[in-house]
């Protein structure tokens, strides 16, 4: 952040995270003295690292240590062969080698294991064990863990605590992880540290399916936009170490929405479009998500049944303080529209989720916006580095916290949703629960 105090925590959590790299200078000022620290080396390998995961999908990916030939073999729960897949791990994708298996049984387990040229397995612990999705119909309970701001070398006993609330997914809110470059290969060697690095992480992905989108440290430096030079290259990593349904439109953007039961998720672009060209909802703003993207949120939620609909940006709806303008503050004729279209639309159960910031926080905006209650769950950071001069004042605000290595969970079914806030030691530190039939216009 640009306050003093703000870019102290921001240079201690660079140096603390990123200082682990083995990588040459060249990152913003902020960062040169950590990235140049001695560390761990780069992990050789990643994964298997589950990615959508839906009631007939399954997307995958791994980096093996050598190029050449990868094959999946995929059995059900019972050892049952189930299909075989051949992919190859090729020096142009950093050897990130993805998978997608479609048409398969709903509600089945599965066992996925890497083969690498000889047949041999590709690593020591080489399976993944999934399990595809209830239809989205069936009577059911989903939990669905969140958080933004993620070292990629430290605090592994956080993500063993997620484990331990038993997520049927996880979603990763940007800054996930902290790279700051719009180098090709630094974002490789920041995101493999992400996925190769952390045990309790490198298991977790093992079992249950993540979705990711980007803030502004994993989309070029802080308080970036979509003027960022490169940004090709940026995106172009994401693609490599993730393994999403989809990513934007036309080669443009990593937005993207999954649905599990009775939540629906949106994971909003906030900087691909941003500043790019004049606001569709207002010329004399720029945009945020740009029109290509716009157009799809309003297909995508009108089309929607599920009873809780969850809008995931990296970037808080509310000015979120000091001198930075990646808030939805900046964009407010397209927050508005937004808001705009949901009650014109009578759009029901919508629910607001953001990052960013080092705190965590509630808001209830009330009923005017959408018709219902309006709630907006801020939940940050998952490293150590707090913003106490960023939990700002708001006439909405529930409840607040700079509190560090944080998450949060959805628990809902197909009548209510719970929102938990939860630390590494297991602590709840601040929950609430709301109806389906309270939030519909």
């Amino acid at each position: 952040m640009n306050d003093d105090s703000a870019s102290t925590n921001r240079r201690r959590f660079l140096k603390t995270s990123l200082g682990m790299l083995s990588l040459p200078a060249l990152l913003p000022q902020q960062a040169e003295a950590a990235i140049n620290e001695p560390g761990a080396p780069l992990p050789e390998t990643v994964g298997p690292v589950l990615g959508h995961i839906d009631e007939s999908r399954i997307c995958c990916f791994v980096r093996p240590k050598q190029p050449g030939k990868v094959t999946l073999v995929l059995k059900d729960g019972t050892g049952k062969l189930v299909t075989r897949q051949e992919a190859t791990a090729d020096p142009a994708n950093d050897l990130c080698t993805h998978f997608r298996l479609e048409n398969l049984k709903p509600d089945t387990s599965f066992i996925g294991e890497f083969l690498g040229e000889n047949g041999q397995p590709l690593f020591a612990d080489a399976d993944f064990r999934a399990r595809t999705a209830k239809p989205s119909t069936a009577e059911q309970k989903v939990v669905l863990a969140m958080g933004s701001c993620v070292s990629n070398t430290s605090f592994d006993n956080l993500w063993k605590q997620v484990g331990d609330q038993r997520p049927d997914g996880f979603c990763l809110l940007g800054d996930t992880p902290y790279i700051d470059s719009n180098d090709l290969q630094k974002n490789r060697a920041a995101r493999r540290m992400l996925w190769g690095h952390l045990p309790s992480l490198g298991l977790l992905a093992k079992r249950i399916p993540f979705w990711n989108t980007w803030d502004d440290h994993d989309f070029g430096k802080n308080d970036s936009d979509g003027l960022m030079p490169r940004k090709e290259n940026i995106r172009q990593v994401f693609l490599e170490y993730n393994s999403l349904a989809s990513y934007g439109e036309e080669g443009k953007g990593i937005y993207t929405s999954f649905r599990r039961g009775p939540v629906e998720v949106w994971l909003i672009d906030d900087r691909w479009f941003s500043q790019t060209e004049a606001s569709w909802a207002d010329p004399a703003q720029r945009t945020c998500i740009g029109k290509t993207q716009w157009e799809w949120l309003k297909r995508t939620l009108k089309a929607s049944t599920a009873p809780f609909k969850i809008l995931c940006t990296g970037m808080v709806w509310y000015p979120k303080g000091g001198k930075e303008k990646d808030h939805w503050e900046t964009y407010s004729s397209e927050r508005e529209a937004i808001y705009s279209f949901i009650k014109d639309e009578k759009i029901s159960g919508v629910v607001l989720v953001s990052g960013d910031i080092h705190v965590s926080r509630h808001h209830n905006y009330g009923k005017e916006r959408l018709g219902y209650a309006l709630h907006e769950c801020v939940v940050s950071p998952m490293h150590d580095s707090i913003i106490p001069s960023l939990d700002v004042p708001h006439s909405a605000r529930v409840w607040s916290k700079p509190e560090p290595n944080v998450f949060m969970t959805f628990a809902a079914d197909s009548k209510t949703l719970e929102a938990t806030w939860i630390n590494m030691r297991g602590d709840k530190l601040h929950s609430f629960k709301v109806n389906a039939r309270d939030l519909r216009a």
